[in-house]
């Protein structure tokens, strides 16, 4: 999904608003498996350390289940890791955006404290990991259209890549908190002080149902007030995105099970899914 945001915005969102790409193929290509590979790094050392809990809550999972040893794991873990600096230093020296390196290095580092420290603080960690998907959702259009781009930047670009931030840090932190509702036994098991664990699976399904109704009421009006989209995109909004977030409110307000919220996780994947392929109405 990632690989897929970036590039729908340079293939089509850029041409949208007649901006020139500055970052060649090769170049793009370079950053973004660069990206990728810091995001799957950063699952693959969140797994490591969450091999107890996942015994308990997801023993499918392949550390858990022992399908990888901890070993191997941290080996993949290093070497996307060495492998994303490598490619990411490439793209920054020839284009003389050094701190480029500083940012991902930075992201390397915070995903590995927040799978070893933060995940076990409440709320930090959710909107930590919430913000380094934006993150990756967003750092190529940034540098193609913020670092590298010589023309102003309009107001209407401005809010329409500051709106997709919003919406990649809010839908993921929803997801982050049902996962966490999911996990909870675990957790509790584990002495982690995730917010479910802290408040309850009943409030915690009260936070994220008033929180997904203030998301569906802020995206609409936010698109409606600053983006003024055309009919289909504004269809395309309510029936692909807005409609999947009322289901997922009905089954939180019906107070579901286990394996209910794991289709709401799941659900928040392709509502994610779908905000990424929006982008594809740019070019109608």
């Amino acid at each position: 999904m990632v690989a897929l945001a970036q590039v729908l915005f340079k293939y089509i969102f850029l041409p949208a608003f007649h901006i020139p790409s500055k970052l060649s193929d090769f170049d793009f290509a370079m950053l973004s498996v660069a990206i990728v590979f810091v995001t799957a790094a950063g699952n693959i050392i969140n797994d490591i350390f969450d091999i107890k809990t996942d015994f308990i809550n997801r023993r499918s999972r392949p550390l858990a289940y022992k399908k990888i040893s901890v070993a191997n794991a941290y080996v993949l873990y290093f070497t996307l890791n060495i492998l994303a600096l490598f490619l990411v230093r490439n793209v920054a020296f020839r284009y003389q955006i050094l701190d480029l390196i500083v940012v991902v290095f930075g992201t390397i580092i915070l995903l590995y404290l927040y799978a070893k420290y933060l995940k076990n603080i409440p709320l930090l960690g959710n909107i930590l990991v919430s913000a380094l998907v934006s993150l990756s959702f967003l750092l190529v259009i940034y540098i193609e259209v913020f670092a590298l781009s010589k023309q102003p930047v309009s107001d209407t670009i401005r809010f329409w890549v500051i709106g997709y931030a919003i919406f990649a840090f809010w839908s993921n932190l929803n997801r982050e908190w049902i996962k966490d509702i999911t996990d909870i036994k675990g957790d509790y098991a584990q002495g982690i002080s995730t917010l479910p664990v802290l408040m309850g699976k009943s409030r915690m399904n009260i936070l994220v149902f008033y929180s997904t109704f203030a998301m569906i009421i802020g995206m609409l009006a936010g698109v409606k007030i600053y983006m003024q989209p055309d009919l289909v995109f504004t269809l395309y909004l309510i029936f692909g995105i807005a409609a999947p977030l009322g289901f997922i409110m009905f089954h939180l307000y019906k107070k579901e099970l286990k394996s209910d919220y794991k289709m709401l996780s799941h659900l928040y994947k392709l509502v994610m899914l779908a905000g990424v392929l929006s982008i594809l109405f740019f070019k109608l």
